[in-house]
């Protein structure tokens, strides 16, 4: 992924001008949160659902990761309706309510150098 800057740059009239500017081979890095929370319903319950719970990619102190993410597709329990989802914006983040622990891929897809956000 190329990395973009702004430049700026002093027109003839002294105005400022910004202008973004590409830097080839050059690599970003930068930490990512995924995960999930459950929430016991209690009295709320239903023999269905028992628990609330939230899946999850983002940064560690909620940055916007749409710069670099182009989408976020979690693969839940084919038992779900629509097992297969798929976030285009931030929040990366799925809420649903359910009864029991299952496996769940989570699948980043990045953007290219040339996409705009």
């Amino acid at each position: 992924m190329a990395a973009a800057a702004m430049a700026t740059t002093a027109g003839a009239g002294g105005e400022s001008k910004e202008k973004e500017e590409r830097m080839e081979r050059t690599t970003l890095c930068f930490p990512i949160v995924y995960g999930s929370v459950a929430y016991f319903l209690g009295k709320k319950a239903d023999e269905y659902h028992t628990h609330q719970w939230t899946l999850y990619v983002r940064g560690p102190n909620n940055e916007d990761l749409s710069v670099a993410i182009r989408k976020v597709v979690f693969q839940l329990h084919p038992s779900f309706p629509q097992p297969v989802r798929e976030l285009t914006q931030p929040p990366y983040e799925l809420t649903e309510k359910g009864w029991g622990e299952f496996e769940v891929t989570i699948r980043i897809l990045w953007r290219g150098p040339n996409e705009k956000t």
